[in-house]
């Protein structure tokens, strides 16, 4: 089986904007608790407009780290545009960058009713991983790297001074997990673009399809099913 990969949509992009430490503020972090979480002092860019956060507030989830350790109930939000955990510390204003290299995944309760959405560290090249939410876990799993990425550069003038903004948009990447942990990375999801994702398998997909009644191929839960209907071709 071939499959073809895309190098623009492995790497994500370069950051456009300058992020910065606080110098005033210790710059590493280590919260003492269930479990250690090191990061540093983060203040974001100025320059950005559109859209970068996956939850622009900051929400209850739990960091699990790759020790095994668990900080559970902290108050947490995801940056697309740099693959970058943030924590607010408790009874603090404070943004905290967490060091992904110690995270193995962390979840978001984005929903009142409790449901804690989970993003996972994948591998998508032979040195580089990202933070990916989980929408399907099987034989044939199904991730989406919340990306957000330079559209545009644009020129405001603000009491008579130009200052440049960036527009960041969401352009997410959609990856299949095989069950040898490689992963194949895309971004359109019709039929005939996931054909060209398993070239030797098109004949089979198309009976899957037809016999399970598949038509539909338009949104994530879509793809959710239909990642679903594909974990059949591995026994």
């Amino acid at each position: 089986m071939k499959y073809f990969l895309i190098l623009w949509l492995l790497i994500p992009s370069f950051v456009e904007a300058q992020d910065s430490i606080n110098c005033k503020l210790p710059l590493e972090y280590n919260e003492i608790f269930d479990a250690k979480l090191k990061g540093q002092m983060y203040i974001g860019a100025l320059n950005i407009i559109g859209i970068e956060f996956y939850n622009e507030s900051y929400v209850p989830g739990n960091v699990y780290l790759e020790n095994g350790e668990v900080a559970t109930n902290q108050q947490l939000r995801y940056n697309g545009r740099i693959d970058g955990l943030l924590l607010n510390p408790a009874g603090s204003s404070l943004e905290i960058l967490l060091d992904n290299y110690f995270i193995k995944g962390f979840c978001l309760q984005l929903q009142s009713n409790g449901k804690c959405f989970s993003f996972q560290k994948i591998q998508i090249a032979d040195s580089l991983q990202v933070f990916a939410q989980e929408l399907y876990a099987g034989k044939l799993s199904l991730y989406v790297y919340r990306r957000y990425s330079l559209e545009e550069t644009i020129v405001q003038v603000v009491e008579g001074a130009a200052a440049e903004k960036k527009l960041y948009k969401p352009s997410f990447v959609y990856y299949f997990k095989l069950p040898n942990n490689s992963t194949i990375g895309f971004k359109r999801f019709k039929k005939r673009d996931l054909y060209k994702l398993f070239p030797d398998n098109k004949a089979l997909m198309r009976k899957i399809f037809r016999e399970k009644h598949q038509r539909r191929f338009k949104d994530e839960a879509d793809l959710t099913r239909i990642t679903e209907l594909l974990s059949s071709l591995y026994k």
